[in-house]
């Protein structure tokens, strides 16, 4: 037998095994319409965390992908307001600074950027004042438009 005739007769016997298997998933869907709705009982439990899980995520839906200026960090909630005020003056009006607790250490961001550029520009004018200030990939809260 020739390698034409074989690869023929395998596409017919492909193409007809398709066709009975897409017959037979037709016929168990209208046995599955005929016997009415289908009633899915669900854990009270599970319940409870799809739901919580949904409201993270509606919770979430206002932040971004982008990125902050981290001009130090400290395990004293203290020396990290110390600095904050010191960074409030010439940075607060312009970019904002935040303090922000990441266990075990409380962080002291300046701005927030969408744009690594935008992060980059403010980079350099705050390492003026802060020289190991570093950017950093966070998410922040999306922009007011």
């Amino acid at each position: 037998m020739q390698f034409s005739t074989l690869f023929a007769l395998f596409s017919n016997m492909r193409k007809s095994w398709i066709l009975s298997v897409v017959l037979l998933l037709a016929g168990f869907m209208q046995e599955a319409k005929a016997q009415g709705q289908v009633v899915v009982e669900v854990e009270p439990s599970v319940k409870e965390m799809e739901e919580t899980r949904t409201a993270l995520r509606k919770a979430n839906s206002d932040k971004v992908r982008g990125y902050r200026i981290l001009i130090g960090f400290f395990s004293s909630k203290a020396e990290a307001e110390a600095l904050k005020e010191q960074a409030l003056e010439p940075f607060g009006g312009k970019y904002g600074v935040t303090v922000i607790y990441d266990e075990p250490n409380f962080k002291v961001y300046v701005g927030q950027f969408t744009l690594s550029d935008d992060a980059d520009v403010a980079l350099v004018e705050i390492r003026r004042k802060f020289s190991g200030a570093t950017r950093i990939s966070d998410i922040i809260r999306r922009p007011v438009k």
